[in-house]
């Protein structure tokens, strides 16, 4: 067992003690009693992973537990144990977590820093939490549910450019969220005052949000100044709280090489410690909270260690969607792309008041870049937030609310600026489902206005849904021409329960929808179980048999269509021909059978080729078919896009050059 031996030369002032509840000393005790015992199991082998202890820090979480109630939330970061215990986590599921147990919070998926209990969520990626609590918190207000937010960060997070981001959309928002900063003095292993100038207080105040900045060596006087704080905050008004702290163990483990000296420093000033040493019933609190943690880890440690973690990183769904679904309804006038999502987002809104939208610029008169949310805000007012130019907020503040029950649209204005989104996407939304394990989801919709051949230049002209494959959890979509896009984003707001990114090439919005199928190809139905989305499929008419299968989606059907025109004329070649809808995760199974027929495979995407949808689904099919297939991958040339018009044409993918690419493969089998 952990202890110190120094003895304590300082008497603690009797205003720091005489009237401490005991409710705060038991908490606070058996906080530290918990991290001893976690370090005791790390040494011993039987912990997984990593551990961030909160010793010394106990009175931050443990003065702040008496004023919060079951409907509040606590989101901390990777140093969270004691807001856990604070928030009524139970004993034994967390260590079980932390064991890899099979009755572990998260069954052993999301360990020491990935915890979820309750309205209790933890994360290692710093400052992502903070926009999660202000967009958990917004929604509590938006529903008029009781409940504030607790966004707890560390003083070295304060270089993260995401807390700021989250307290600009506290104050614009009047979120009822409490920003807790445990001010240690240490980021790891670097002192606070060599990474963080200027004044603190001063920067927060800049925000317009009250702040207050206070040591926790008088435990009491901390308790009474959070409940007075915490109602503030029930009123409608964010509040960002400093308290300063000590940090007694490592960073992590054993990784602490701060002098000797200063430790001791530390101890010797840790009310905690100093209480334990001379108050006979605050020994016996500690001990007691030192014999409920042996004994619970005893007892978990006969647990069954987790079972397989290799599935479970999408929402279980028992949807059959048919590419009949997703096509345009014949029965309705061909539109617009354009106004086919405004008319969908339209009909979202007035469906279920649950569906908001957050973007820049997305009020009217203005309506958005490329006028897809024009007439929402004036027929849903408090359904359409214009936000900030804060990508990574938009999509974390949306993330919070999707946690909070809301079905968020976050609407980014260029594709490339996803960038910036893009932890909120990969670290965060994609993560939850699986990590927390307990039927979390977080059904955000990102929608991303995709692709060049508009003169946007390197900056404005990317296709970006390369960077969101491989990634578990997360599903990527596209639209195109040939989607019925008020079918398509009704399945999306309606039913999908995975955080989806939707990407709209740009050169779709003034084309209109195509009911018909292209060419001299007819339909061929598919479907796809489990809440996938089957691609939209097209054969030879009359039983013919396919020379090539061509696949593509997005702003390339036009372009396909346009060599397969040429190549049916000049080549009396056939197609089998495939329009996806989910680019991610991968599902070939409809063009694996295809090019077991065709033999050759030829996949056509606007982005660069060697790393993005083609060479994944050549890969696929490949594995599927088990030998080799003739298969053509064709992009951009990866050169960033430039902005000149005639420039910009020779780094894009045109149909001259599809065409080579499917004469190659016809001509490599004869």
């Amino acid at each position: 067992m952990i202890w110190i031996n120094d003895p304590v030369e300082t008497a603690v002032p009797d205003r720091h003690v005489a009237g401490v509840r005991h409710d705060v000393l038991r908490l606070a005790c058996r906080i530290r009693a918990l991290e001893f015992k976690l370090l005791d199991l790390f040494k011993e082998g039987r912990l997984s992973g990593t551990v961030h202890t909160y010793v010394g820090q106990e009175f931050c979480a443990s003065a702040c537990a008496p004023g919060l109630t079951p409907d509040d939330a606590v989101f901390a970061s990777h140093r969270g144990h004691g807001w856990y215990l604070a928030s009524g986590g139970p004993l034994e599921p967390f260590l079980g977590e932390l064991m890899a147990k099979e009755g572990g919070l998260c069954r052993g998926r999301g360990g020491s820093q990935h915890l979820h209990h309750a309205n209790f969520f933890s994360s290692g990626i710093q400052g992502g939490t903070s926009l999660l609590a202000t967009g958990w918190a917004w929604a509590r207000k938006r529903q008029r549910r009781p409940g504030i937010a607790i966004a707890q960060v560390g003083d070295g997070t304060l270089g993260e450019g995401g807390l700021y981001e989250a307290l600009t959309f506290a104050a614009l928002l009047q979120a009822p969220v409490l920003f807790v900063l445990e001010w240690n003095g240490c980021a790891q292993s670097t002192a606070v005052e060599t990474t963080t100038p200027g004044d603190i207080v001063k920067r927060i105040e800049g925000f317009g949000i009250d702040v207050d900045r206070r040591s926790d060596d008088d435990p009491e006087g901390l308790r009474r100044h959070f409940a007075e704080t915490i109602a503030r905050v029930r009123e409608g008004r964010p509040f960002f709280q400093i308290v300063e702290t000590r940090r007694l163990m490592p960073h992590s483990k054993g990784d602490d090489h701060r002098p000797k000296a200063t430790i001791d420093r530390l101890w010797h000033a840790d009310p905690l410690t100093r209480l334990i040493d001379q108050r006979a019933d605050v020994r016996d609190l500690f001990a007691q909270a030192q014999s409920d943690a042996d004994a619970a880890a005893e007892r978990v440690a006969a647990w069954p260690p987790a079972a397989d973690g290799s599935g479970g990183a999408w929402p279980t769904d028992d949807r059959s969607i048919s590419s009949a679904d997703l096509r345009p309804d014949p029965d309705r006038t061909p539109v617009r792309v354009v106004d086919a999502l405004n008319e969908a987002l339209h009909a979202a809104m007035e469906r279920d008041p649950r569906v908001v939208l957050l973007g820049e610029d997305v009020l009217d008169p203005y309506g958005g870049a490329f006028k897809v949310s024009r007439g929402l805000s004036t027929r849903f007012p408090d359904q359409v937030f214009s936000t900030p130019i804060a990508e990574a907020a938009i999509v974390g503040i949306a993330n919070g609310l999707a946690l909070a029950g809301l079905r968020p649209i976050a609407e980014i204005m260029f594709a490339d600026f996803a960038t910036l989104a893009a932890d909120q996407l990969i670290n965060h939304a994609a993560k939850f489902h699986y990590m927390y394990d307990h039927g979390v989801t977080c059904p955000v919709l990102v929608r991303l206005p995709s692709g060049g051949h508009r003169g946007y230049g390197p900056t404005h002209s990317q296709s970006m849904e390369s960077l969101f494959f491989g990634v578990p959890g997360l599903r990527v979509v596209a639209c195109s021409r040939r989607h019925g896009i008020r079918r398509l984003l009704a399945e999306l707001t309606r039913h999908e329960q995975s955080p989806t990114v939707l990407v709209e090439n740009k050169l779709l919005y003034a084309a209109e929808s195509a009911d018909v199928p292209p060419l001299d190809l007819e339909e061929a139905p598919t479907t796809r179980t489990g809440g996938d989305y089957p691609p939209l499929a097209y054969r030879p008419s009359g039983g013919h048999r396919a020379d090539v299968t061509l696949v593509t989606y997005g702003g390339m059907v036009d372009v396909c269509e346009s060599a397969m025109r040429q190549l049916i004329v000049d080549d009396e070649l056939r197609f089998d021909f495939f329009v996806l809808t989910q680019l991610w995760p991968i599902t070939s199974e409809e063009i694996a059978a295809s090019v077991a027929t065709t033999g050759r495979l030829v996949v056509a995407e606007e982005g660069v080729a060697a790393f993005g949808i083609g060479s994944a689904i050549v890969l696929s099919v490949v594995q599927t078919l088990d030998r080799p297939v003739r298969a053509r991958a064709v992009g951009m040339r990866p050169v960033p896009i430039p902005c000149g018009r005639h420039l910009e044409e020779q780094v894009l993918p045109s149909a001259d050059d599809l065409v080579a690419a499917i004469r190659a493969v016809r001509a490599d089998g004869g």
